[in-house]
């Protein structure tokens, strides 16, 4: 486009010149932001792996510790206590309860910043497809412009 619109440049009326060079760099503004948003997307490649390789088994992790857990506490509770002394077992089974706490919170700390981490993708990439759109739109004036003037010469050659 940008060839074509030197051609017209030093072939062509200058309106018609002018409406071809803004055609070409509209074009070349929508290569260069989808340019952009691909490489923002490519960007994210790592923390989707982390979040499939790390934050989702750190879940699940933490939901089978507190499985054990609540399982040792069901069997401690099952059997018959006839005094109140902590039975034996408790301790084990509030090691088991304080493991599970502390993985489900690291991996709810990771969940936030990969959630962080993903509004801000979300936000540049929303900012970038917009962009994207008025720049369409805008080239639809150019592109009327210049087939107006495109129009208008060449009826004025045949005549």
């Amino acid at each position: 486009m940008a060839e074509r619109a030197r051609r017209i440049d030093i072939l062509g009326p200058a309106e018609v010149a002018r409406a071809a060079e803004e055609l070409a760099v509209s074009i070349r503004r929508d290569v260069d932001l989808a340019t952009k948003l691909m490489q923002l997307a490519e960007s994210q490649r790592p923390a989707a792996e982390r979040i499939t390789s790390g934050t989702l088994p750190a879940m699940a992790s933490a939901v089978e510790a507190m499985e054990e857990a609540t399982r040792q506490m069901q069997e401690l509770t099952a059997e018959a206590i006839e005094d109140v002394r902590v039975p034996p077992g408790a301790d084990v089974m509030f090691e088991a309860f304080e493991r599970a706490e502390e993985l489900a919170n690291a991996a709810i700390a990771q969940a936030h910043e990969d959630n962080d981490e993903f509004a801000v993708f979300l936000d540049q990439a929303t900012a970038i497809v917009a962009e994207l759109k008025n720049n369409q739109e805008a080239r639809e004036g150019i592109r009327e412009r210049f087939t107006t003037a495109a129009r208008h010469t060449l009826d004025s050659a045949s005549s």
